[in-house]
């Protein structure tokens, strides 16, 4: 269980590597030719969003704003996920700022 605005940022930077990581195994594996079809961001996009189902990671609830669908909430979470731990940082300064007005 998550008990502090720390522990959900931790949560998700650690997730945002991960994804980074699972996308650099995937180009390795999958070869110039796939990369061709189907691009590195897809492919980050993807892991995301199924990361943030299967793991049910809800930044906004994490961060104090509760969705009415929490469905929609986890896959906005995966896209954020996706844009990897500089994105995930950038938007978590944004929420936190808007808590404190």
């Amino acid at each position: 269980m998550v008990t502090s605005t720390t522990d959900a940022v931790a949560i998700i930077i650690v997730f945002a590597i991960l994804i980074q990581f699972c996308v650099d195994r995937v180009k390795e594996i999958a070869g110039e030719k796939v990369m061709g079809y189907v691009k590195a961001p897809v492919w980050a996009l993807a892991f995301g969003i199924v990361f943030a189902l299967v793991f049910k990671i809800d930044l906004f609830q994490l961060m104090g704003y509760p969705a009415d669908i929490p469905i929609v909430a986890k896959v906005f979470t995966g896209l954020i996920l996706s844009s990897g731990s500089t994105g995930v940082h950038e938007l978590i300064a944004k929420i936190r700022d808007s808590r404190t007005e």
